[in-house]
């Protein structure tokens, strides 16, 4: 009979989560270890290598768990859809563990291109795929044309908030900021209905 092993407990997960989360807003990414993470989560590095390949592997898990994958956004309008994107997205942005540990998780990445696939496969890749969805359902409500690039939208609604948290001098990430870049994300698929709806 194989054996099962221990079953793994979400509330280590959760924990080792969270101390994840408070060391990058203390000290950034490139600062924190292992040893730390399992010390202020109360745990073990046996407990954590069961969970997680590295430190990297921490950062999918924690975007989800904080802010979510957007799948269940659905308004009925495209304004609607986007506005609550964006405000997703500011929230994202301005959560400190992102502010203060985009910068050096992304170095990280770079130099260790494979420790960034958990964050592509598993959070930005679907969020990104979403976009299409998004588009696809203004379409068939007869809100804009087919055609529109989905790609280039997802870069429009986000390029601009994260270039504020990379750049240094830049100012924060402002709910006005998620909405300019509705409004470009509008002007981008040829929508020329009303825009009322578009507050952050």
């Amino acid at each position: 009979m194989t054996n099962p092993g221990r079953p793994r407990k979400s509330g280590i997960d959760d924990a080792i989560i969270d101390a994840f989360a408070e060391l990058v807003t203390d000290h950034g990414y490139a600062a924190v270890t292992v040893d730390q993470v399992v010390r202020r989560a109360g745990t073990n590095k046996p407990a954590f290598y069961r969970r997680f390949r590295d430190l990297a592997d921490l950062v999918p898990r924690l975007l989800e768990a904080r802010h979510g994958l957007d799948a269940d956004i659905d308004t009925g309008t495209l304004i609607g859809d986007l506005v609550e994107v964006q405000r997703r997205q500011v929230a994202l942005f301005s959560d400190p563990p992102v502010a203060r540990g985009l910068v050096g998780w992304a170095a990280h990445a770079g130099a260790h291109p494979e420790s960034a696939e958990p964050f592509v496969s598993a959070y930005l890749a679907p969020r990104r795929a979403f976009t299409h969805v998004i588009l696809a359902r203004a379409v068939a409500r007869g809100e804009i044309r087919a055609g529109a690039d989905a790609e280039w939208i997802a870069d429009l609604l986000t390029g601009p908030l994260l270039m504020r948290i990379v750049l240094p001098g830049m100012p924060p990430v402002t709910s006005v900021l998620g909405a300019q870049a509705v409004h470009a994300a509008l002007d981008a698929v040829g929508f020329d209905g009303d825009r009322g709806g578009v507050v952050l």
